[in-house]
């Protein structure tokens, strides 16, 4: 559960990091296959013998990507509030866009609260979906090997 926790972590930071530069809400397009693909990654390398064991991993593992999803949705909000703050020509640019010319501090605050949402949503959909990655592994690798020779005919 370490190792794809930590290999979801890593992707999920660089993907999360570079989407979040854009706009927060293109992190939640691919976030439910990043927790899916945890949890059964997890039970991949882990071969967990119970059902309830395989779901605890692919939990775990989903809390470990959810939290570096976090951390690269944060940093890359705080860079993009930067650079876009920092721009002499912000006034100018906004109102090309059509948009009314906002106080960079309304532009800060509608910034961090709406990746604080989004990033939320981001940690409980992908502990959730590597749960139920961890499950569909369990299911397609283990459900299948049941012995029926006890069976009364």
């Amino acid at each position: 559960m370490l190792k794809a926790g930590f290999i979801g972590a890593i992707i999920g930071f660089i993907y999360v990091a570079s989407l979040n530069l854009l706009s927060p809400f293109c992190t939640l397009c691919v976030t439910p296959l990043l927790g899916l693909g945890v949890g059964y990654l997890a039970g991949w390398f882990d071969n967990p013998p119970t059902l309830e064991v395989s779901f605890r991993n692919g939990s775990i593992a989903g809390g470990i990507t959810g939290s570096a999803v976090i951390c690269g949705q944060m940093t890359a909000t705080l860079a993009n509030a930067i650079l876009l703050t920092n721009l002499k020509e912000w006034p100018t640019l906004m109102t090309q866009m059509g948009l009314p010319a906002i106080p960079i501090n309304d532009y800060w605050q509608a910034t961090l609260v709406t990746n604080s949402f989004c990033s939320i949503f981001n940690m409980l959909t992908i502990v959730g979906l590597g749960a139920v990655g961890g499950v569909s592994w369990f299911q397609s690798s283990k459900g299948k090997k049941q012995d029926f020779s006890d069976t009364k005919s």
